[in-house]
């Protein structure tokens, strides 16, 4: 166990390896493109746009607690949802790169969490531009955004190692993941608030979802993140790190002759 451990952490400090590898996955996706990454920013401001005007309206909220609250949920939902869709295939989309290079299998669970990183980054210029028109200045809750990032990225990474291992092996699992994980959206407080769910707010304290979005979320917005989303991230890293040290232990070794 202690050895699986050690290449999780060993892929952690080849960082130059897999962040280049982020870098050329967003430019050969984006090759030839005028606005590049950008049009992710367009769609994001067109689609909180849309659902500000259809919404605002539908439930009677000001927009600037509406707007705000979508604007940050999506961009922390396609974080999210993008690396465990994605993971997925980490390991057969770079088939020959597993099979033939002497790489950890972390350097390509983390490719996918730094291209998310970036493309996230991209859109955070709706941040900017929630600040500047609803005037949500940020606040020493702010600071929290550093820690909840971290605890996040650490249990996508070890949440997408014990998925990629899992649909190195069973190729119909990612349709699953992904259709998942489409529900998830809709019952996850993104296009609506917490607070519209009254008696049954159980289901957001309840929802994983939640408490991933919020950690980046909640410092964004300038409100304080709260005790059970900390209590919630740090045991899913407990609990997720074990599943993935057992799996990677008794399976990782099969990795390069699944793909």
């Amino acid at each position: 166990m202690g050895g699986t451990t050690t290449s999780l952490t060993i892929a952690l400090r080849q960082w130059p390896i897999w962040t280049w590898f982020a870098r050329q996955d967003i430019k050969s996706r984006y090759r030839g493109s005028l606005l590049g990454p950008l049009w992710l920013v367009l769609n994001l401001g067109i689609l909180i746009a849309a659902l500000s005007l259809i919404y605002t309206t539908i439930f009677n909220l000001p927009a600037q607690v509406y707007s705000p609250h979508i604007a940050l949920g999506f961009t922390a939902w396609f974080f999210i949802s993008g690396i465990l869709t994605d993971s997925c295939t980490a390991f057969t989309t770079n088939a020959q790169i597993v099979r033939n290079m002497p790489l950890p299998l972390g350097v390509h669970v983390l490719r996918v969490i730094a291209r998310h990183t970036l493309l996230m980054a991209h859109n955070l210029i709706i941040y900017v531009i929630i600040v500047l028109v609803f005037g949500i200045w940020p606040n020493l809750n702010i600071l929290a955004l550093i820690p909840g990032y971290l605890l996040l990225a650490t249990l996508l990474y070890t949440s997408g190692m014990t998925l990629a291992v899992i649909c190195a092996r069973f190729r119909d699992v990612p349709h699953i993941v992904t259709s998942l994980v489409q529900v998830a959206l809709f019952i996850t407080p993104i296009v609506f608030l917490k607070s519209m769910l009254q008696r049954q707010v159980i289901l957001a304290d309840a929802n994983p979802f939640f408490h991933m979005v919020e950690a980046i979320r909640a410092p964004l917005l300038g409100q304080p993140v709260e005790m059970l989303t900390w209590i919630f991230l740090v045991a899913a890293n407990v609990v997720s790190l074990a599943i993935a040290v057992g799996l990677l232990h008794r399976a990782g070794h099969r990795v390069p002759y699944l793909v």
